[in-house]
């Protein structure tokens, strides 16, 4: 069967260049026998959710194209999660940091994107629910999520990732503690914690070493604590950073999960969370594992 493909970009991602890569990959793919059909949508907070869905009904649409960074997707993947698993999903980066594609191997460089799309080989990965949201790769509590929250979209356009340095360095230093508890099928943890992660695969922040024990198809989400974030003891366990065994330094709390629930311990002052990027709803929050049911197109596995 012909694809009918729908490519999604994102006019304020990355370097504002969604249209011009979505135009370019229409072009490369025109002469192609297996596609039927390119229609071009933008997507931006001022169109209609319901319009694109409607126009990828009528169309007959069965393969998603998403331009942008971990942003774009988590938005598409929410904007489609009731009907996901009946469409094939291409990813050409176009963000700030593009963990996902990062993971999957699917190439930065456009031109090899564009063919790993048209070679059609799939993987089906998993996603996460959080309340009513979706997590594509990482949810954030405490510092990290506090730091997102203060950097502009102008700065991660102009400074990329270095754009979070600065500002996590700030909020660190004022040495803020969270408040919370998590509960998961089979544990249970609460207290202050600086930082609180959790990652549907091996890789957070573009670093894809970060956990070794994780795959993005492996039915679980995996929970990193930090209660107390010391520069120089991570600067000593630096070589276990790199062998994907930051969960083993002293300290760190870790466990895998399929679901779990994220409670304040005091109504004190709002927690907030960010996921993929962008900011969730403040805690409490319920999570759960969406098992395989996200098939993107990757490169084909050697």
């Amino acid at each position: 069967m012909k694809m009918k493909i729908m490519v999604i970009y994102n006019d304020t991602s990355g370097k504002n260049e969604g249209e011009k890569i979505a135009k370019d990959f229409k072009e490369f793919a025109k002469n192609n026998k297996d596609i039927e059909k390119i229609i071009l949508q933008v997507t931006n907070p001022d169109v209609d959710e319901k319009k694109i869905l409607q126009k990828a009904n009528d169309h007959q649409i069965d393969t998603l194209v998403v331009i942008g960074g971990d942003g774009t997707v988590h938005h598409v993947v929410r904007m489609f999660q009731e009907t996901i698993d009946q469409y094939k999903v291409g990813l050409i980066p176009g963000g700030t940091v593009n963990n996902l594609a990062r993971v999957l191997e699917i190439p930065l460089n456009q031109k090899e994107a564009f063919q790993v799309i048209v070679n059609q080989h799939t993987r089906k990965i998993d996603y996460g629910k959080v309340n009513d949201d979706v997590m594509i790769s990482t949810v954030t509590v405490g510092i990290l999520a506090d730091t997102a929250s203060k950097v502009s979209q102008e700065e991660k356009q102009k400074y990329g990732p270095l754009a979070f340095t600065k500002r996590f360095f700030r909020i660190l230093f004022k040495r803020r503690k969270y408040p919370l508890s998590i509960q998961t099928e089979d544990d249970f943890w609460q207290g202050k914690a600086h930082l609180v992660m959790i990652t549907m695969t091996n890789s957070v922040g573009g670093f894809t070493q970060f956990d070794a024990s994780a795959t993005p198809d492996d039915g679980q989400m995996h929970i990193t604590i930090i209660p107390k974030l010391q520069f120089f003891r991570f600067i000593y366990n630096i070589p276990r950073i790199f062998k994907g065994q930051f969960h083993k330094i002293p300290g760190v709390t870790y466990f895998s999960a399929h679901k779990a629930i994220l409670k304040p311990l005091t109504d004190e002052k709002k927690i907030v969370t960010r996921t993929d990027g962008d900011p969730t709803d403040d805690l409490p929050v319920e999570l759960k594992v969406v098992h395989q049911k996200l098939e993107i197109f990757t490169p084909p596995t050697e």
